[in-house]
């Protein structure tokens, strides 16, 4: 076989090979979430997002998590908010590569599968060092709604404090 026929054939299968990608949305443009508050944790995320990808960029001895919260558009139009985490950035290629925190069987994800995702399907972001929270728009305020039982039961299974 010549060169060019073997050529061909290799960037067929890279065409048709699937590498699991959250489906681009225009959170911007069109809020998918009717809560007003949650629209401004949303979009304090995002306006801060550069200061996330400056401290993930450098390295810290007590930090226990990174993670980012991707919102992916479902075949049905509908969308799901979903946790990555083990975030990485590829300042290159603008995007951020982790890890799947849950399923999305529409799309044929599934927890722990690898994806890459860019800077518009991020609607929060999350840096846990030295056991404080940093970031986490939308968790801060899921948990200003919460009573003071509900606080303390969540204090207990995330194992990092909720600071201002």
């Amino acid at each position: 076989m010549n060169q060019r026929f073997i050529l061909l054939i290799c960037l067929f299968v890279i065409a048709c090979s699937r590498v699991p990608t959250p489906i681009p949305t225009q959170i911007s443009a069109t809020p998918l979430n009717s809560d007003a508050e949650m629209e401004a944790a949303f979009r304090q995320a995002r306006d801060t997002l550069g200061s996330f990808i400056q401290k993930i960029g450098t390295t810290h001895p007590d930090r226990t998590l990174v993670a980012v919260k991707v919102r992916f558009v479902l075949p049905d139009s509908s969308s799901q908010d979903i946790w990555v985490d083990q975030i990485t950035y590829d300042d290159q290629a603008s995007s951020f590569h982790g890890v799947m925190g849950d399923d999305i069987p529409t799309l044929k994800l599934s927890v722990d599968d690898k994806i890459t995702i860019d800077r518009r399907e991020i609607v929060d972001w999350m840096i846990v060092e030295d056991g404080k929270l940093i970031g986490g728009y939308t968790i801060r305020l899921a948990y200003e709604r919460m009573t003071p039982a509900q606080k303390e039961r969540f204090l207990e299974t995330v194992h990092y404090s909720v600071e201002d």
